[in-house]
């Protein structure tokens, strides 16, 4: 019979991502070997003294990682003793934007006044002229090395004070105007698109120039659908993925 795990929990990082590297650990030692289950969420809630929902968090960080299946009424088995280099974004929601900040840091380069000439008018949705602020950046996923994304975020000079404030990478920026501006995010529209990488971004994303990679605009928009922030991803397709879930609600013959 396995001895429990030595509680790693201690300060800095967050509490499930310390409890997901532990059980990584015991995964690649071959505590928890190929094909046998991790112990149940009630037992490692009690072992480590976190929540369950920590301990969610940490099953659902093992499983982008590839490295684990979870079976209804059997539990969660090992599935892969080696995590995969992949990133899988969930979309059910805005709250899963608010996940996929706090996975993936995002460093801003210095930021640039810009006046938007008529390609970039169509994109932001403005007169050719408006002054805009914009910054490059590159995401990174705890963890790894190479970059998950490359970044250009564009919001109104009016608000460039938002982007200012940036700091450590694991606020949204439409949280940060949101709070300095009592703005309010009402709609976050999304454009996805295949492309293959330009030899600068393929060069920032460590990856060949030409390869494929998965193209996304998310434009924010607040009351009376004014465009706040447009964030324009570039991801190479190799590290990641995109799943969207919908939910559908059936209604009888009646429309009950």
């Amino acid at each position: 019979m396995n001895q429990p795990l030595p509680s790693p929990l201690s300060g800095g990082q967050p509490r499930y991502l310390v409890l997901a590297q532990a059980l990584v650990d015991a995964i690649k030692t071959g505590r928890y070997p190929l094909n046998s289950l991790l112990p149940t969420e009630h037992e490692l809630c009690k072992q480590f003294n976190v929540s369950r929902h920590t301990v969610r968090e940490a099953i659902r960080r093992l499983n982008e990682l590839g490295l684990i299946s979870k079976q209804q009424g059997v539990g969660t088995r090992v599935k892969a003793t080696q995590a995969a280099s992949r990133y899988v974004q969930a979309s059910e929601g805005i709250s899963d934007l608010h996940q996929y900040v706090r996975d993936v840091r995002m460093e801003l380069g210095t930021l640039e006044d810009i006046s938007a000439d008529e390609e970039l008018a169509e994109l932001l949705e403005c007169k050719p002229g408006q002054a805009w602020v914009m910054a490059r950046g590159l995401r990174h996923r705890e963890g790894d090395s190479a970059p998950l994304a490359h970044t250009l975020v564009y919001v109104p000079r009016a608000y460039a004070t938002a982007l200012e404030a940036f700091g450590d990478g694991r606020t949204p920026i439409y949280e940060l105007l949101q709070r300095r501006f009592g703005l309010q995010v009402a709609e976050v529209r999304q454009t996805l698109s295949a492309v293959n990488l330009d030899a600068d971004v393929a060069r920032a994303l460590q990856v060949r120039a030409g390869s494929p990679g998965l193209h996304i605009v998310r434009k924010y928009y607040g009351g009376n659908d004014e465009l706040l922030e447009v964030a324009v991803n570039v991801h190479p397709g190799e590290r990641f993925s995109y799943s969207i879930s919908q939910r559908l609600i059936w209604q009888g013959a009646n429309g009950e």
